[in-house]
């Protein structure tokens, strides 16, 4: 038996029980009928049966057809080359629309740092959520698209809807933590707290780096000051011009040595260091 394709089995099997040649289908026939196996190439692609196809083509696989006009139907019948389907998710699209309609929350500070673990979901999920309070009191803006597919999905709101009450909650939250900070801001203040723009992390940041730049900077002018001290001061020896006479190819030292004279291989130690003025130690 040569080779066949896998998308052919069946087909084979089909034509062997019409021949007669097989006295009944094999065991697995039904179900790969049902479910083809993937098209090999992949530019061949499986007709999609009633049950899975679109809508709008779920008529058209139960129509006849008429004498006459069998161009537009072979059109109908023609593969369809296998494209991308586009991954959409209902949560994208919320937040699309939440990020039009009110731009300036995409500037508030987010941690994207990735922990070790992922962070777990909130316990309140489902149809138990039904306020935005319910996650805390100051929320995010991905907890405001997540409240609006939440009504959508769990309690069949209209999206429209859903995302108009996540919205009108969002800010009635939003609005009541600003004014709780201004408050809390002003009392303290009323009890003598004093604040400053370097009070905020940011501004300690600054303050700690300028700290560490301006050890570098002493670091660096201490060790040129000391380097400047060092060069001022030198050893300095008197010049003595001893006469030694003429070379005696080493009998005078031959005639020290019999007599019990032990040389002398150290300087004049008479001479002490003395500091050096500026103007001859640049010289």
């Amino acid at each position: 038996m040569g080779r066949k394709v896998p998308t052919q089995v069946h087909h084979a099997a089909t034509r062997l029980v019409q021949g007669k040649l097989l006295s009944r289908p094999p065991l697995w026939y039904s179900a790969v009928a049902q479910y083809p196996p993937l098209p090999l190439p992949p530019r061949q692609a499986v007709n999609r049966t009633n049950f899975d196809s679109p809508l709008g083509l779920q008529s058209r696989s139960d129509q006849t057809i008429p004498e006459g006009s069998s161009k537009p139907y072979e059109k109908m019948r023609k593969e369809v080359k296998p494209r991308v389907m586009p991954i959409l998710y209902l949560e994208d699209k919320v937040r699309q629309r939440f990020f039009l309609d009110h731009p300036f929350e995409a500037f508030r500070p987010r941690a994207l740092v990735e922990q070790r673990e992922v962070e777990p979901e909130h316990p309140v999920v489902g149809k138990d959520w039904t306020r935005l309070r319910q996650r805390g009191r100051n929320p995010t803006s991905e907890d405001c698209i997540k409240f609006a597919v939440s009504l959508h999905v769990h309690h069949l709101l209209p999206l429209s809807q859903a995302y108009r009450t996540a919205c009108q909650q969002y800010a009635a939250l939003r609005s009541e933590h600003t004014i709780a900070s201004q408050v809390a801001f002003l009392e303290a203040k009323a009890y003598g707290a004093k604040f400053n723009p370097e009070s905020s992390e940011i501004g300690r940041g600054f303050k700690l780096e300028e700290q560490a730049l301006s050890k570098w900077n002493k670091a660096t002018t201490a060790d040129v000051n000391e380097q400047a001290s060092r060069k001022k001061w030198r050893p300095i020896f008197p010049k003595q011009v001893e006469d030694f006479g003429l070379w005696t190819r080493g009998e005078e030292y031959l005639h020290k040595y019999k007599a019990g004279e032990t040389p002398k291989y150290q300087p004049n130690t008479d001479a002490i260091s003395s500091p050096v003025d500026s103007s001859e130690a640049e010289r």
